[in-house]
């Protein structure tokens, strides 16, 4: 399921405009723990500081990047007091892209701070916050992991220049290499550098295992020999072949991906004779990958394309099938239904799941669930509602589908 982004506008008392500061000038901080954006964060005279390049317990000079109502925004330029945690960054445009929030941290302790995200997240809730949190387990590759990228198209004296803006400057970076973006897609971005006059955003998307690229949307006609406009490209992952359209969620790290879906068969003991649900199916990677550890499988999405897709690639399985609804009211009809469900996975979009498929799971009450989430806060949220309903969270492993960034996805299991 595509992971919808919602946007939170601050419409609270302006803390930051009566200091007078402006953008450059530089601050002396002391570095605390990060926020929901992967930024240390610090105070300056009493208003909220988050400062990019910044470890918890350092000492820092940082320069003024945006000042916001709610918090004054900045970049590490010196670090007086270093933690032991603090690495060289391998890529040269660390900083002025805010794409990886932590290519300076030793990759250990990412992994660590992950687990640290997911517990604190856990934590309001009296009915989690005691419950295990397994180590995170780590991705195959720190670099070269990740299968999707979109880019902005400068203006002005950068048109035609591919790369990304800042998310706090809204200064736009030109981007020649990637270094956490899978190896084709650099060379695409190669061949299409300075060229894309007329555009203002693009996205290239590989498959890792198959080496099938496509480019959307059609490039201009004057750039004949890069392939754009394809509507689908094709994965491979454990043997599986999956079709996917460009309007489509796929997860990005794929060999992250072959690695959980062991962890999934294992934490949900599937021996085999179970009915499994998966709620918010995409284009049925679930359900093609645990369809040989289970009796049948039955995939529910919302999105046309999602579906039409996730027939094809489950053509040669004889023990799934679809359903084109909503999650919450194809769940609804599975539990009037009155059929036995022993088995539910749950991969949500980052605002979590639908209030009344929360109910509908609890009606269908199957023996295990397991939650497949990119949002810890939402993930708590929608357990603990779980939890009202009569399950019991097991266990919880968080798992980096995304190194460098402060990106953590999550398995939790919860029985009935």
């Amino acid at each position: 399921m595509a992971k919808r982004k919602r946007r939170n506008r601050y419409r609270g008392p302006d803390l930051t405009t009566h200091l007078g500061l402006e953008v450059g000038e530089t601050l002396t901080l002391e570095a605390g723990e990060f926020d929901e954006r992967g930024l240390a964060t610090s105070d300056y005279k009493g208003a909220p500081v988050t400062i990019a390049g910044a470890i918890p317990g350092e000492t820092v000079s940082a320069s003024v990047v945006k000042v916001y109502r709610d918090r004054i925004a900045t970049l590490v330029d010196d670090i007086s007091t270093k933690s032991v945690y603090r690495v060289e960054p391998e890529c040269r445009y660390f900083g002025k892209c805010s794409g990886c929030q932590w290519q300076h941290i030793d990759y250990v302790r990412q992994l660590e701070i992950k687990r640290e995200l997911v517990i604190a997240a856990l934590q309001p809730y009296e009915t989690l916050r005691d419950v295990e949190v397994e180590e995170s387990l780590p991705s195959p590759e720190q670099f070269g992991y990740r299968n999707h990228a979109r880019f902005t198209v400068g203006r002005g004296g950068k048109s035609g220049v591919a790369g990304f803006m800042n998310a706090d400057s809204r200064q736009f970076v030109r981007i020649d290499e990637c270094l956490i973006m899978d190896d084709r897609i650099n060379e695409t971005l190669a061949q299409l550098q300075g060229r894309l006059d007329r555009m203002t955003q693009f996205s290239i998307r590989v498959g890792a295992n198959t080496g099938d690229v496509i480019i959307q949307p059609l490039l201009p006609a004057e750039i004949q020999d890069v392939p754009s406009g394809r509507q689908q490209y094709v994965e491979e992952v454990r043997g599986a072949k999956f079709q996917v359209a460009a309007s489509s969620f796929f997860q990005v790290n794929t060999a992250q991906l072959a690695k959980i879906i062991d962890e999934i068969a294992a934490m949900l003991e599937l021996d085999g004779d179970d009915t499994l649900v998966d709620l918010y199916c995409g284009v049925g990677t679930f359900t093609r990958l645990l369809s040989p550890y289970a009796r049948k499988v039955i995939g529910i999405e919302e999105s046309a394309s999602a579906v039409a897709d996730a027939r094809v690639n489950c053509a040669d399985v004889d023990n799934v099938e679809f359903i084109e609804a909503k999650a919450e009211l194809a769940a609804q009809e599975l539990a009037q239904s009155g059929l036995k469900i022993d088995v539910a996975i749950i991969d949500p979009p980052r605002i979590g799941c639908h209030p009344e498929a929360l109910e509908a799971l609890t009606v269908l009450s199957p023996r295990r669930i397991m939650m497949v989430s990119c949002n810890p806060i939402t993930m708590a949220r929608d357990i603990d509602a779980l939890c009202e309903g009569g399950f019991k969270l097991v266990s919880v492993r968080p798992v980096d589908m995304f190194p460098q960034t402060r990106h953590v996805e999550s398995l939790a299991l919860l029985e009935g």
